[in-house]
């Protein structure tokens, strides 16, 4: 009975996973359809509305009376540079949400985890055996033919969106918070810089005129197209094994690709396509990695 009650959560949580995944993934169209406001002012809408959206979900978890007493300088310090990241990596997904670089932003959550494992061995002292280093090592060769060859890409948007995004990844091993306490510490510091943003650029949260409605309902929710699919990957981490939250990070970057070809029909070279799937390739091989273990070396019993 107990088997089956785990697998019946294990098989929700895995749904909950991809379907995060899915979301984020395909939120290149949703943000896209807000575009007349410009990358900087949806970046603000976004951070403002999300969070209400956070402490409600807080709330609603019951983990807001915790939060207060995980807090201290240390932490505090690691989540303002979170925050940091976090701007870069949405106003770069924005931006290439709107202007149609959305093979660019898939490839960056492809690199991703490989700058983490990086700066993983680079700063925390981490091992890098023979096929980390083989998969590493084809991924930069990847990236290099991109540079080289692909000249219908955008470099600096993977670039932006990987390093930012495998860097946050890197700090959220360092706090005590879990996702979502994490993400509304980060976004009251957004939700400051934003505020001190408006009053001092020429950025502005005004409506355009000719603004349509449908537009008005999803800027209405954006708080929560960016907080629910958070609230999944939540969940899921915190009833799957990391290896199989491994597998389920190469779903946001594959409904990035399939997006910009069926939807934006964004030209994409050979060469962009080949690398792509040798960077594909060389991850799946890091993170399927410990599937193949347990097959060859089943546990006994």
């Amino acid at each position: 009975m107990r088997k089956s009650a785990n697998a019946s959560v294990a098989a929700v949580a895995t749904l909950a996973g991809v379907c995060a995944n899915i979301l984020m993934g395909a939120s290149s169209l949703y943000w896209r359809e807000l575009g007349d406001l410009g990358p900087a002012a949806i970046v603000c809408y976004r951070v403002l509305l999300s969070l209400p959206t956070l402490l409600i979900a807080m709330a609603a978890y019951g983990q807001l009376s915790r939060l207060r007493s995980k807090i201290d300088l240390k932490v505090l310090g690691i989540h303002l540079a979170a925050a940091g990241l976090i701007v870069i990596n949405w106003t770069t997904f924005i931006w290439s949400a709107i202007h149609g670089h959305v093979v660019e932003s898939g490839l960056g959550y492809l690199i991703a985890p490989c700058v983490a494992i990086g700066v993983g061995v680079g700063f925390f002292g981490d091992k890098l055996d023979r096929v980390r280093a083989a998969a590493l090592a084809v991924i930069a060769g990847a990236v290099v033919l991109l540079i080289v060859r692909s000249g219908e890409l955008n470099h600096g948007v993977y670039f932006a969106i990987g390093g930012s995004w495998g860097i946050y990844a890197c700090l959220k091993k360092l706090t005590r918070l879990d996702a979502l306490s994490g993400l509304l510490v980060e976004t009251v510091f957004l939700s400051l810089g934003c505020i001190v943003l408006l009053m001092v650029s020429p950025v502005t949260l005004a409506i355009p005129e000719n603004f349509a409605y449908h537009s008005w309902v999803m800027l209405i929710l954006a708080g929560v197209a960016s907080v629910f699919p958070l609230v999944l990957f939540a969940y899921a981490a915190g009833k799957l094994s990391l290896s199989v939250m491994g597998l389920l990070q190469f779903v946001l970057p594959t409904t990035q690709f399939a997006i910009a070809l069926l939807v934006y029909r964004q030209d994409v070279s050979h060469n962009s396509v080949i690398a792509f799937g040798l960077i594909w390739l060389a991850l799946f091989s890091i993170v399927a990695r410990p599937f193949f273990r347990r097959k060859t070396h089943p546990q006994a019993r």
